[in-house]
């Protein structure tokens, strides 16, 4: 049985919103583990996350990435809210190596996308890699949050996937913002999870229930 493997990240070195990124590329934990987990010939399902910008550009630079550390898809579903639905299921249903790319953005219209396709339960069970960038990342939580930020006036959550038995913050470097701190407190309290932040530097990865951090991540543990 393949194990099901999951990477969680939160950015790429350099802009994924710019059109046409020529110095963009995954952190080096990121590429380190993709090398090693993704199979020659596999294919790759792109689930975006629009809302925010510069969407019409993440696919490519994210392709970019992928490039620089010598992974080129058999085959590529960009998925988005026009394509059939029997594209998807035949996409999936082909067989062989399929790794699920859930990419930044908004979580809340990536989560309507992958609603819409009915692709929750396959994510949830993949056999495989799926990754998390991101708003991807906080959609594969057992619980999803989102803090309030230049992008969302006030925090918020909801049920995630749950692929992963644990709960991510992503974007979280150790400024001393105290408000985001105490709503990254308060979602811990509430559900009763140690939150993991991620910066962007670092990376995580979940062997089926094992949690293998790389770099450094910040930890919220339930308190009183």
């Amino acid at each position: 049985m393949v194990a099901k493997k999951t990477l969680l990240f939160s950015n790429t070195i350099g802009d994924v919103m710019e059109k046409h990124s020529a110095d963009i590329s995954f952190n080096n934990y990121t590429a380190d583990y993709l090398v090693k987990n993704i199979s020659p010939g596999s294919r790759l399902l792109f689930i975006n996350a629009p809302g925010l910008g510069g969407e019409e550009n993440y696919l490519a630079n994210i392709l970019t990435c992928f490039s620089k550390i010598g992974i080129k898809f058999a085959e590529i579903l960009n998925l988005n809210i026009d394509i059939p639905s029997v594209n998807v299921k035949n996409f999936i249903q082909q067989g062989g190596e399929i790794v699920y790319f859930l990419m930044g953005g908004n979580p809340l219209t990536q989560m309507e996308i992958i609603k819409q396709f009915d692709l929750s339960e396959a994510i949830e069970n993949h056999e495989g890699l799926v990754v998390g960038f991101c708003a991807g990342a906080i959609n594969l939580s057992k619980y999803s949050i989102i803090t309030s930020d230049d992008d969302f006036d006030h925090p918020q959550s909801y049920r995630g996937i749950g692929r992963i038995p644990i709960v991510v913050e992503p974007h979280y470097n150790d400024d001393g913002d105290i408000t985001r701190n105490k709503e990254i407190n308060d979602f811990a309290r509430e559900y009763g999870e140690t939150i993991y932040a991620i910066p962007d530097e670092s990376t995580i990865a979940v062997e089926d229930n094992s949690v293998k951090e790389f770099g450094k991540i910040y930890h919220f543990p339930v308190t009183s």
